[in-house]
């Protein structure tokens, strides 16, 4: 009725037929309910191939944006990172990515240390603005002293009170490997011999100082989350800094999949590896450290390299938009962290813009990992210790 030409595609004969033997009935009244239905994209990519939008202008909004996670919610593809912000800081830099730049996607844990400062902002931007507590998406972490499965529920009732929020859009499990927790009825300077090196009970260790560890399943662990979302208190569960391996092994018996997995991504470790393995899984994957920081290794960061500035030159693009165009163009949820306004400003309001020849150009990179140690807690290597092939 619309004048379009349609193509249906079915290989099931009963289908095909039904899809061809009609005739056509609607009528007006019929045409204008169908008119009314929301309008939403359910089939392609935000953008075609290139980087390009599609079709429709109102599209372009990065900030609007979201990707289908394997559980069903929409998750916004651009977010605030607040890791290593200063309490005050973090508070009005996520005031200022909620009111003024428009974003809407704030990303936290329970070892930030700030959560309280974070939920105060997210709770300032929600009265000022008027937005639906719906309309905001907020993910926290818990951390590896709460791993034990009866512990998890009372670490997502801290979250919740600390971020002042009667649900979390999304929790994760922070690293794929248990801390053993000191007694709840000690302190510093009294622990138990065992924790005798203890001088913060999130990272607990012997005498000797060395961390000390606990054997936990992680798939008791997990089953944990999954009854913390079936209880309302979770919308999405997820892991961070997880191989595949891992995933496999922590979901056998019927449990769920993470709907994501974020690790250090960017330009300079592009993860091409670990991305391929979360596709066959039906894994997102959410980049932290997208901006290549230098981290805990001192080095020149990536984000000020001359292959970005090259790329920055062609594009038009600052060098941190160039950075996150490439990793968004990959499929990647990105969480760049700023307390600066104009850095989230920057971070936020762009179009993607890289063509073909320049995310050739940066897929060449030379591939290091800039933020993380070379190893995981627990002594665990991570991913691959060779540079992931493109």
């Amino acid at each position: 009725n619309k004048g379009f030409i349609v193509i249906p595609k079915s290989v099931t004969p009963a289908r095909i037929d039904g899809n061809a033997n009609w005739e056509l009935k609607l009528t007006e009244e019929q045409m204008a309910k169908l008119d009314a239905a929301p309008q939403k994209r359910l089939t392609d990519f935000p953008f075609r191939p290139g980087g390009k939008f599609f079709f429709f202008s109102e599209e372009n909004n990065l900030k609007t944006i979201t990707k289908k996670l394997n559980d069903g919610t929409e998750m916004p593809i651009l977010g605030l990172g607040t890791w290593q912000s200063k309490p005050k800081e973090v508070e009005e830099a996520v005031y200022h990515a909620i009111c003024k730049t428009g974003i809407r996607h704030i990303d936290a844990a329970q070892i930030y240390g700030n959560q309280d400062e974070v939920g105060t902002g997210v709770n300032r931007a929600l009265k000022d603005t008027g937005l639906k507590r719906e309309e905001l998406w907020v993910t926290s972490k818990v951390w590896m002293v709460d791993f034990a499965p009866e512990d998890v529920g009372p670490a997502i009732d801290r979250i919740l009170k600390e971020l002042q929020l009667d649900y979390v859009d999304q929790v994760l499990l922070h690293w794929p490997s248990c801390f053993d927790k000191p007694p709840k009825d000690s302190s510093p300077g009294k622990y138990p011999e065992k924790w005798a090196g203890t001088e913060d009970p999130m990272f607990p260790k012997d005498k000797d100082g060395n961390l000390l560890h606990r054997d936990v399943p992680l798939s008791e662990t997990w089953s944990a989350m999954c009854a913390e979302k079936k209880a309302g208190k979770i919308r999405s569960i997820g892991v961070s800094n997880f191989s595949k391996a891992e995933i496999e092994e922590m979901t056998k018996g019927g449990l769920e999949m993470p709907a994501v997995n974020q690790v250090e991504a960017h330009v300079f470790w592009n993860q091409a590896k670990l991305r391929k393995e979360m596709e066959e899984l039906g894994v997102a994957v959410v980049a932290y450290s997208p901006l290549g920081n230098s981290g805990f290794h001192g080095e020149k960061s990536g984000i000020s390299s001359d292959l970005v500035a090259e790329v920055s030159k062609e594009s038009s693009l600052t060098p941190a938009q160039v950075m996150l165009n490439y990793l968004i163009n990959k499929g990647f949820i990105v969480i760049p962290k700023s307390v600066t306004p104009a850095r989230i400003d920057g971070n936020a309001n762009w179009e993607l813009k890289l063509n073909d020849e320049q995310m050739a150009k940066l897929d060449a990179a030379p591939q290091k990992r800039l933020t993380d140690f070379p190893f995981r807690p627990g002594g665990k290597f991570f991913f691959d210790n060779q540079p992931p092939s493109h």
